[in-house]
């Protein structure tokens, strides 16, 4: 499976309001799901996710090694480092929000993995760089699509300051401002839409940073559900959904028709049915009220029972009407093509299938 050369690195919640997870089980006010498990997820902008670590405290990065130098960035940095540590193709892009983002941690990421990336950050972050921007109140005055940039030619590093109906500021190590685009938004004075200007680096961030929520999302539409009190079948039900998805996606992407597409529901039904009927011998109950006297001693011969039941090319052919080699009353014309015995197969009797079943 080649990569995607975009990712986007965010939090996901497990929902869980069980209470014997100890220290796993978080709350965070402003998720959907407020109570549960949190993992770090590297998604790409289709919503496929590609790595993911659980957080568990102190053991959040037991399997994990990283320099002095990258130990001291902090938790944020370190999570980002260790999802992009498992990226194949380089040069690649990532994207990821305030929580993680120090000007440090993207410079690291450029000068040693080879990867660009671009966030938002803090104001308490900037390194003195805030002193060199428009302030947010100067912002304001010149009205929406104001902004105000620095660019660091020796760290290969932009910081813009942008300003909507709020101040944001982004950093990025491969974009800047320019070219300045333009987006729609409404406007309460006129009561319609208007145009307002918008900097490159913003566009490339809101182009490219839903892929761990799309796929949270695609989780949330039809989760698998375990009604239990341990923890872990949670993380478990998470993983598989994730599996699931990633398999629709893949189908997706391999199916360039949309007719032969099929929507994520019917996927996750079809998946289910394979795996409870292939290879799989089917059982059922016997609708036979007064169930047809068995031949115990054949006169001809037949085949061993380790062809019989191994439930491999028995299927049925029509031949010339003759007498069943499994009840002692029945004419059939149908043989089975494996063990060329003749067989009932009829509405009130069913030889065949009771043949090859133990």
């Amino acid at each position: 499976m080649k990569e995607e050369q975009r990712y986007s690195v965010d939090e996901m919640m497990v929902p869980y309001k069980g209470t014997r997870a100890g220290s796993r089980r978080q709350y965070l006010p402003k998720k959907p799901k407020k109570w549960g498990m949190k993992l770090f997820v590297r998604a790409g902008v289709s919503g496929l996710v590609y790595d993911f670590i659980p957080y568990g405290g102190e053991d959040t990065f037991r399997n994990h090694s990283f320099t002095e130098y990258e130990e001291s960035l902090g938790l944020g940095a370190k999570v980002v480092l260790a999802l992009c540590k498992t990226i194949e193709d380089k040069p690649a892009v990532v994207y990821f929000d305030n929580f993680f983002t120090s000007l440090e941690l993207i410079h690291h990421l450029r000068q040693e993995y080879g990867i660009f990336s671009l966030s938002t950050i803090k104001s308490n972050r900037l390194r003195g760089c805030q002193n060199k921007l428009l302030a947010d109140k100067v912002l304001a005055k010149k009205g929406r699509g104001a902004s105000s940039q620095i660019v660091c030619n020796d760290t290969k590093l932009a910081v813009v300051r942008w300003y909507d109906n709020k101040p944001v500021t982004l950093a990025s190590s491969f974009v800047d401002s320019h070219p300045m685009g333009k987006i729609q938004r409404y406007s309460k004075d006129t009561e319609s839409r208007v145009e307002v200007n918008c900097p490159q680096i913003v566009k490339q961030y809101n182009a490219h940073m839903g892929g761990v929520d799309l796929a949270d999302m695609l989780i949330a539409l039809y989760r698998s559900n375990f009604k239990t009190k341990r923890w872990y079948m949670t993380m478990f039900s998470q993983s598989l959904d994730i599996c699931v998805n990633n398999a629709w996606l893949l189908h997706r992407r391999d199916h360039a028709d949309p007719k032969d597409r099929l929507p994520l529901k019917k996927f996750r039904i079809q998946i289910v049915s394979e795996l409870l009927h292939k290879n799989r011998t089917r059982v059922t109950v016997s609708q036979e009220n007064d169930p047809p006297k068995k031949i115990i001693t054949p006169a001809a011969p037949r085949p061993t029972d380790a062809v019989r039941y191994d439930n491999n090319g028995h299927l049925p052919m029509f031949v010339s009407y003759g007498r069943c080699k499994y009840c002692k009353n029945g004419y059939t014309n149908i043989t089975c093509s494996k063990c060329i015995l003749r067989l009932c197969l009829v509405s009130k009797r069913n030889c065949f299938y009771n043949y090859h079943v133990k």
